[in-house]
């Protein structure tokens, strides 16, 4: 199978081949592997030493696993490997039903042309070539910008996991692809969003409507600074914040928060809910929170989530009942839109009585 090259000034060719490597390039795979984790150490990434490959334990992984390498000519531009169980990364969610992606490196002269997106795809593809029911992999949780680009490939965040030494990482799975043309996906709000979530947030009103107190029109950069202070390392956040991405056009359609993560007690609240104006009216509200339950419930094994709508957004109250919620209460006249004090209408979700839906 040959991946074409992106066209990327980095990339001297334009086509590479990918094959299955046997013991004879262990060379090829031990100089590679050192040399990305010397360039990882450079940016202060602490993934991978060059230490910790040596050439018995290259030989293994082709005993043990499928070793693939990507060729430009006679020059290697990549690798990745495949293994067929792991306990290590995945603890009790190991399933030998799945294939589990490691190892994936660019050479020096690859990098920047999109090699790494085409080998992980690539691998995605392979694994349910041969007969598994998708590709699994991890990745360190504290990095939030590999985290976020694989969220924007389309991988689904399916929990976290501690290795030793307090190593935490994320754990990602390949979910098949879907004949929705309105497919959309969750991944970590960038500062890339900016512009988006500020053209939304048309009036006073509007932004109080699904932001509340906590920001203030107008919506300035320097706000949405402060309000990714701190988020999106799942290990350590009390704050997730996600921008919904229409996988088709890769189009931001909407915006939300799981805030106030409490471990201890399992619980967190969905916040912080608005879908593109030009967009609302095809579903999109509905589908990021069932993602966003998906991630709370399955991903991170919370108890409960709950939220809060107006009273007079009668559209998210039919959204969020239409997805499981309760309501439990009411915060009377909680907020002033105009002249008038409106309610807020208190709603939750239990995980059994989201997994009975």
């Amino acid at each position: 199978m040959n991946v074409q090259a992106s066209g990327d000034s980095h990339s001297p060719h334009s086509s590479i081949s990918i094959i299955r490597a046997d013991i004879d390039r262990a060379g090829d795979v031990l100089k590679l592997l050192r040399e990305a984790a010397m360039w990882m150490e450079s940016k202060g990434i602490k993934q991978w030493s060059p230490t910790q490959f040596n050439e018995l334990d290259i030989a293994g992984y082709f005993m043990d696993r499928h070793v693939y390498m990507a060729l430009d000519g006679e020059n290697v531009a990549g690798m990745f490997t495949l293994q067929f169980s792991d306990p290590q990364y995945w603890g009790p969610r190991n399933d030998e039903a799945y294939a589990y992606l490691h190892r994936l490196a660019v050479a020096e002269p690859y990098r920047g042309a999109g090699l790494g997106r085409q080998l992980l795809m690539y691998a995605a593809d392979l694994a349910q070539e041969l007969g598994y029911k998708s590709l699994r992999f991890d990745t360190l949780a504290s990095n939030i910008k590999l985290n976020r680009f694989y969220q924007g490939l389309g991988f689904h965040y399916m929990g976290i996991n501690d290795v030793g030494g307090g190593r935490l990482v994320n754990l990602y799975e390949h979910f098949k692809k879907s004949a929705d043309s309105d497919e959309l996906l969750l991944r970590y709000f960038a500062e890339a969003d900016f512009d988006s979530v500020k053209s939304w947030s048309i009036s006073p009103e509007f932004l109080k409507q699904w932001a509340g107190p906590s920001l203030s029109f107008p919506l300035v950069d320097k706000q949405l600074k402060e309000y990714m202070n701190g988020a999106n390392d799942t290990g350590q956040s009390t704050i997730l914040i996600y921008s919904a991405v229409h996988k088709e056009t890769q189009q931001v359609v909407g915006h939300l928060s799981l805030a106030g993560i409490d471990r201890v007690n399992g619980s967190a609240r969905i916040g912080r809910v608005v879908v593109d104006p030009q967009y609302q009216g095809r579903g999109f509200g509905q589908r990021m929170i069932q993602e966003v339950l998906r991630i709370g419930f399955d991903s991170l094994g919370l108890h409960r989530l709950s939220l809060g709508a107006f009273a007079f957004n009668t559209a998210a109250l039919k959204c969020y009942e239409a997805s499981g919620f309760v309501r439990e209460g009411i915060q009377r006249e909680a907020a002033l839109f105009g002249e008038q004090y409106v309610d807020c209408i208190e709603m939750s979700l239990l995980d059994r009585e989201w997994r009975g839906i």
